[in-house]
């Protein structure tokens, strides 16, 4: 993200708070010195604790009132009305503050507003449940529902237990705290002496690899600055976010929640929609096709057990069922004209979604995998009749089943034809995936941390021999 700089910064600056030991060239320091180091190092980390206090405290009893922290007289603000938002910086440093609410204000609520445009029957997946509760109950659990939800405190995987509910930066004035009162929960900001925080609304991202969160400003949605790893268990900034800002201001625009959730209102550009018309996580309907006509038909004609107004996706071609998955799980597009929740099974992508140019070098995106294209590249799918559905099964959560998933390879392969049989004999059969679908990390994908940056691994779906994923399995399986 470009910065927006308010001043010139200073060319060859000092280091501040750096102390020079000025001692006798063959004697170090001694022991009352080290003892005083110790010392101003220990209370200095206790001022820091108290100011951090101090500033939980301020920043609770002001939202109260219903104001923020008003900035100090050393830090600059403007605001950048192309963008909307206001940028806060600091002369002497590069770091930067963006945020869509004035300085000293807080988020509004979102309004209680009426859609402008009608819902076109997406009831969400409890709807199902009546006459589906087996698969109701299974799918529930799958990452398609759970790709988004409301930031409850028992649905954020984050920790908010003191030690484990910050996020530093590379700058120490700028970190993070994650805070719960009561059953709310906010991203506390520390920007040198300034602070203000921003309430957790929504979670996107079913935890697999992590999950990043919304809020709501009006009727606009917007990304928050700290993202959650699963994997350590850590909270990072979100995908392309610059390490020692903090920045609040991304907008979540239409194709993001065409993923992310099965339906909402989109009132205008870029992010504007009606919050209460949301309809989180990816439902049945996405798949099927939406079911209020569906529903209203069988409830009112009971004996009719042929389905009616409702698409079976297993009865489409191959390609419009490859479509129905592709509306999510293709890289680099678009929905036409920013109108998302168009398509339905059995119609082609590309009537719904414009292709979109991404620079073969470009490093921060927030998306990076591909799995019908590469999958589409995989002998397997090539000389067969596969699609996504013959390996998943999009109403139960099987994430991780490696076993289960190569007994699905091995409904079409023989075992005894693959390469390793006679040095992995019967255990063979237990991992196809990583040998042939293995998991890596990509260049185009990296978060940035205090320490540097994280390149998180994902499962590639090109199906192939690949002799180095062969040797990393082979060296982490035992005999």
């Amino acid at each position: 993200m470009q910065r927006n700089l308010l001043v010139a910064l200073v060319g060859l600056a000092a280091v501040a708070g750096c102390w020079l030991w000025l001692l006798p060239a063959d004697n170090g320091p001694n022991d009352a010195d080290m003892d005083a180091l110790v010392q101003g190092k220990a209370k200095r980390k206790s001022a820091e604790l108290a100011a951090s206090e101090r500033a939980k405290t301020d920043l609770a009893l002001l939202a109260e009132q219903g104001r923020g922290q008003q900035l100090p007289d050393y830090l600059l603000s403007e605001i950048d009305r192309v963008e909307n938002f206001w940028f806060i910086g600091k002369p002497d440093s590069h770091s930067g503050v963006q945020i869509p609410f004035e300085p000293g204000s807080l988020p509004l609520p979102p309004p209680d507003s009426e859609p402008l445009n009608p819902n076109p029957g997406f009831l969400g997946a409890d709807a199902c449940q009546e006459c589906h509760a087996e698969k109701h109950q299974s799918f529930i659990h799958t990452a398609h529902h759970r790709t988004s939800r409301l930031a409850l405190p028992e649905e954020v995987s984050g920790s908010f237990e003191e030690g484990h509910n910050r996020m530093n930066t590379s700058v120490p004035e700028v970190f993070f705290t994650m805070e719960q009162r009561g059953d709310q929960l906010f991203q506390t900001v520390n920007f040198f002496d300034w602070g203000f925080e921003v309430p957790f609304h929504i979670v996107i991202g079913s935890s697999k690899m992590a999950e990043t969160y919304l809020y709501w400003h009006g009727d606009q949605l917007f990304q928050m600055n700290c993202t959650h790893l699963s994997d350590p268990g850590a909270w990072i900034n979100s995908p392309g976010f610059l390490d020692g800002d903090a920045i609040y201001s991304r907008p979540i625009r239409s194709g993001c929640l065409d993923c992310h959730v099965t339906y909402v209102d989109y009132r205008k550009a870029n992010n504007h929609y009606t919050p209460k018309s949301m309809i989180l996580g990816i439902s049945c309907e996405r798949c099927h096709g939406p079911g209020k006509d569906h529903i209203d038909y069988h409830r009112s004609h009971p004996g009719d057990k042929k389905s009616k107004h409702i698409q079976v996706p297993s009865k489409l071609s191959r390609q419009a069922q490859m479509d129905v998955c592709g509306q999510c799980h293709t890289a680099n597009k678009a929905p036409k004209n920013e109108q998302a929740f168009q398509f339905r099974p059995g119609d082609k992508l590309g009537d719904h979604y414009d292709p979109i140019e991404v620079p073969e070098n470009a490093s921060r995106g927030v998306h990076t995998t591909n799995q019908v294209g590469r999958l589409a590249l995989s002998a397997c799918f090539k000389q067969s009749e596969m699609g996504c559905v013959e390996c998943h099964n999009p109403h139960r959560n099987e994430r991780g089943q490696l076993g289960l998933f190569s007994k699905r390879c091995l409904e079409c392969h023989q075992q005894e034809q693959c390469g390793m049989q006679d040095e992995l004999g019967s255990r063979l059969a237990d991992n196809c995936i990583d040998c042939h679908m293995p998991v890596r990390a990509t260049k185009n994908l990296h978060l940035e941390t205090q320490d540097g940056n994280i390149f998180p691994p994902l499962r590639d779906h090109y199906i192939r021999v690949d002799q180095q994923a062969t040797d990393e399995f082979l060296k982490k399986t035992p005999e």
